[in-house]
């Protein structure tokens, strides 16, 4: 009688490799690396020193330093898109948007390094410029779409086209965002109140 098959071993998943884990060295090597520094006065024997490689083996990984901050970048989309909630939602509802740029301005504290990058002349390098763009038209996108829901309620003045408030609101966001990120307890959230009211002057005419 033929013997029954065995069933085959589970094979385990092996660990991150040699090569994964000198990756993240150079990521976090430049994160660290970036909360004394501008990107500018960044250098990539800096990094390679700080992440304990080569020179060589750094550009194994990254073709510049522009590079590894667009894959640190690429890192926080996710972050961002969990503070959309507000976006989702139907009519003022203050406290939402509130809480939105609360959430947004926390995640500019904790990177703050990293996000400075995506202004100034760095922009000139094409997959930080690209990444700011899609960080741009996801925002507007989203809150178009919301401004359109409540205009089409009656909740919205219809005066102005939803795109071009959202775009409005947008760069009113991109100027304060880096500033909020220095503030810290009653300061912080009096700005982050004051930033509430005026998007929500903006795109409603009121505040509640």
């Amino acid at each position: 009688m033929a013997a029954e098959p065995t069933t085959p071993p589970v094979r385990r998943r092996g660990g991150p490799t040699k090569g994964d884990q000198r990756e993240v060295q150079i990521l976090e090597a430049t994160r660290a690396l970036l909360a004394d520094r501008s990107i500018n006065d960044l250098t990539i024997d800096a990094i390679a020193k700080a992440a304990g490689v080569s020179r060589t083996a750094f550009y194994f990984y990254f073709p510049t330093k522009q590079a590894v901050v667009a894959a640190l970048l690429d890192g926080l989309w996710d972050e961002f898109g969990s503070t959309h909630a507000w976006l989702a939602t139907d009519g003022i509802d203050h406290d939402a948007l509130l809480e939105h740029h609360r959430l947004v301005a926390a995640v500019w504290r904790e990177h703050a390094a990293i996000l400075t990058c995506t202004t100034g002349a760095v922009l000139d390098y094409e997959p930080l410029a690209e990444w700011v763009e899609r960080a741009h038209r996801r925002l507007v996108e989203a809150l178009a779409a919301k401004i359109e829901r409540d205009q089409a309620a009656g909740t919205a003045p219809t005066d102005i086209a939803p795109v071009a408030l959202a775009e409005i609101v947008s760069s009113l966001r991109d100027a304060r965002f880096p500033v909020l990120a220095t503030l810290r307890g009653a300061e912080l959230e009096q700005a982050l109140h004051d930033l509430t009211v005026v998007v929500l002057r903006v795109v409603y005419g009121r505040v509640g």
